[in-house]
């Protein structure tokens, strides 16, 4: 019997363990390539602590740029830290919203805007690059898993060394499907 109950509860497991994965986006592919990205506007709060944490941030400049009229449909997250190597309490990033750029409308709306931001709230620019872009269609909670290793991967192997900080781009699709691109800035 105890035998039995335990060959169940292992499937069982192994079972959620597989839809997990499956759902997360565990055995989804990440294409990397090098391109051009840019130039981006960005509505930005800085943020210093665990990187997980910076959604706060991008929700609060989201509320924000909703009830102003700017649709917020990429958010972001710029995370300036490694965190292999930063203590976790401190690694900085900032987080908020992409001025959409197939809507020229919101440039001007922020322009507008831009002299009564909220307090901490700054607008960024993100000139136009070559980058090395991954993109990824699974959850962006496993990325330093999947996305990171294989960016770090491509990088090597092509001898090419970023700027700077990692750019992530969030646009969701429908109800339950997310887009991340992952933006890493190329030294010239």
């Amino acid at each position: 019997m105890v035998k039995h109950t335990f060959f169940a509860v292992s499937i069982g497991l192994i079972v959620f363990f597989l839809y997990l994965m499956q759902y997360t986006g565990a055995f989804k592919s990440v294409p990397v390539a090098v391109d051009e990205r840019g130039p981006f506007t960005m509505i930005a709060l800085a943020h210093t602590g665990p990187y997980h944490t910076t959604v706060e941030k991008i929700q609060a400049v989201e509320e924000w740029a909703r009830k102003n009229n700017l649709k917020c449909r990429l958010s972001f997250g710029e995370y300036l830290d490694n965190p292999r190597i930063s203590e976790e309490g401190r690694l900085r990033s900032f987080g908020g919203c992409l001025v959409d750029p197939l809507v020229p409308e919101e440039k001007e709306i922020l322009k507008k805007l831009s002299t009564s931001l909220p307090k901490d709230f700054q607008i960024k620019e993100f000139s136009k690059t070559k980058s090395v872009v991954a993109l990824f269609t699974g959850a962006p909670g496993i990325a330093s898993m999947k996305v990171y290793p294989r960016a770090e991967d491509f990088m090597i192997e092509g001898s090419l060394r970023p700027l700077g900080p990692v750019l992530e781009i969030y646009e969701s699709i429908g109800d339950n499907k997310m887009v991340t691109t992952y933006i890493w800035p190329l030294i010239k």
